[in-house]
């Protein structure tokens, strides 16, 4: 094998697999470190135009990206790379092309304002009048934002081949001008944006093809940014009606999808007077796609939307949180819940609230589970008052056959009781739901209830844990034959240990884990040893504290390997 840097890199590109020929171009900024300028220029760039019509697309990929990375090793010589980037602009396949523009992007950062106007002009030039490639056309307008504002006296040539560009006979091309006039108006004076750019905006808006006009939405948000406020009621706005009411469900929603945004770019007295009725009729449309994208565009909406005209949009919602669509419905919980914030309490209470109930009650998991996440936040918004109404339909949901929907049952129970901070109002209406998920059947609820545990005994103290929870705890251990249940009875004593002061850990709770220590299950002693261990740091009474350890040396023979293991590690504290 040759110890030339180069000739090694061409041994390893003559390899029949196509990731090692890849590996082999990733490699070859080192190759560049090594052989200089010169050989860059008079070898490797030959060798890898002659690779361009023969090599597979990955490595073509490879080659543009790391022409790239080339540029940056030699910034000053980076010119001599555009001429095979040049060529990799004018392939078939997206990527190759894409990242040859980007490649050729990073060159320019690296050039004068004459080379861009001598050397990258005219590059660009080529590839937008290149009549039997649609592709170099495609890169062309890719090129014009790095390019144009520094083309000086180039300008006018290239603004001109642009608009030509726009209208093109080959879709591929005017779906390119589609997706990247916006990003071009960012950098064209605003004389020409106003006179001339928007002309084009509004036949691409007009154009046969629905995949040109979808891609319209976006250049509109990006082109609102740079006009005021009459410009965009003048230019703009036409062409927002104009795709809301278009014949193709896919231009509708992606308008729905970036409609949130749009409000943000043409300012909140547009967006409430001008946009709302848009919105109102995105939500209403007869594809369910398009509604799912206004629901969830109407999320961020909403804050555009003056108090007085929030209440036009909840019959929507009403009728919204019947749709057949069931993404539909998970998206109407989230606004529901948002919503409350908003309006007046009665008013929510009386139009909102069965909207929420029917919600909880549907028959996709998803959509109950939103709805749930939503009640906290909604009766929060109500008033504590009604929150005996939610009651039964919290305990249904604590029953609910899907798990995930108990979680976010007992999240929403204790979410709702860390708030109310009242131990009347819990024990009477919350504390029962709340007890059920010691005995919930999936670990995955058992441990979301323990995990806030501590945070509610501090918010009601040690008289609510050593009472109510802790009778529920002890009856569990005493009467359950779930094996799983009562360990997380025993884990729910071990978080009230935290939360309580020291002498209450040993009369009370101590007496309770040492008689479960002698459980005929492994399962429970083991438990009850971890348990018993932590107890140990919050004991002070060296009696209490002697008694546990000989409980524990007790089980030194105990016939469970686990046990016996875990025996010898408390011992150990």
């Amino acid at each position: 094998m040759s110890e030339n840097p180069f000739e090694v890199f061409k041994e390893d590109m003559e390899n029949e697999e196509v990731y090692l020929r890849v590996n082999a171009i990733h490699r070859v900024r080192i190759i560049c470190t090594l052989i200089g300028i010169d050989q860059i220029k008079s070898q490797l760039i030959p060798y890898l135009d002659s690779l361009l019509n023969k090599d597979e697309d990955e490595v073509l990929f490879a080659m543009a990206e790391e022409l790239g990375n080339i540029a940056e090793i030699i910034p000053n010589q980076s010119s001599c790379l555009l001429n095979l980037l040049e060529k990799l602009t004018t392939f078939d396949e997206t990527l190759v092309r894409e990242q040859a523009v980007k490649s050729i992007s990073i060159i320019c950062q690296f050039l004068s304002d004459l080379e861009i106007v001598n050397v990258i002009v005219p590059m660009w030039l080529r590839l937008a009048q290149n009549d039997t490639y649609f592709t170099c056309r495609i890169s062309a307008i890719n090129l014009m934002s790095p390019i144009y504002a520094r083309a000086g006296t180039q300008k006018d040539i290239m603004r001109l081949q642009f608009f030509e560009l726009c209208k093109e006979e080959a879709l591929m091309v005017r779906r390119a001008v589609a997706s990247k006039i916006g990003e071009i108006a960012q950098y064209m004076e605003k004389s020409h944006v106003i006179g001339e750019l928007l002309q084009a905006v509004k036949e691409l808006c007009h154009d046969e093809q629905d995949s040109v006009r979808l891609l319209c939405s976006e250049s509109l948000m990006r082109i609102t940014q740079i006009l005021n406020y009459n410009e965009i009621k003048a230019f703009i706005l036409p062409l927002i009606i104009l795709q809301a009411e278009d014949k193709s469900w896919k231009v509708r929603m992606a308008l729905a999808q970036i409609f949130a945004d749009l409000a943000i770019a043409v300012g909140k007295d547009i967006a409430d007077n001008q946009l709302l009725p848009i919105c109102l009729n995105l939500l209403k449309d007869t594809q369910s796609d398009v509604r799912v994208m206004g629901v969830k565009s109407l999320l961020k909406f909403i804050k555009f939307i003056s108090p007085e005209k929030l209440n036009l949009i909840v019959p929507n919602l009403q009728i919204l949180s019947e749709d057949s669509f069931s993404q539909v419905k998970q998206n109407v919980c989230e606004v529901i819940g948002l919503i409350a914030n908003l309006l007046p309490k009665e008013y929510c209470q009386n139009k909102l609230q069965k909207c929420l109930f029917d919600l909880m009650s549907d028959e996709n998991t998803e959509v109950r589970r939103n709805a749930i996440k939503s009640v906290g936040i909604f009766v929060m918004a109500i008033g504590f008052e009604q929150l005996n109404q939610f009651i039964p339909y919290l305990k249904k949901s604590m029953y609910d056959p899907k798990w995930r929907v108990r979680k976010e049952t007992i999240q929403t129970i204790i979410q709702l009781a860390l708030q109310v901070k009242q131990l009347d109002t819990f024990t009477q209406q919350l504390e029962e739901a709340f007890l059920l998920f010691l005995r919930d059947r999936a670990a995955e609820v058992r441990s979301t209830g323990l995990s806030q545990l501590s945070e509610l005994i501090s918010v009601y103290k040690q008289e609510w844990a050593l009472s109510n929870f802790l009778q529920k705890c002890v009856e569990i251990l005493e009467k359950d034959n779930g094996c799983f249940f009562r360990i997380n009875a025993l884990y729910a004593i071990q978080q009230i240990s935290f939360a309580v002061e020291n002498y209450q850990v040993e009369q009370r709770l101590w007496p309770i884990v040492q008689k479960y220590l002698k459980d005929p299950i492994p399962n429970i002693r083991f438990v009850s040893l971890k348990v018993a261990k932590s107890l140990l740091k919050k004991i002070e009474n060296q009696d209490v504290l002697i008694q546990i350890k000989q409980s524990i040396n007790e089980m030194l023979d105990d016939p469970d390997r686990d046990v016996k293991f875990y025996v010898q590690e408390a011992l150990q504290y």
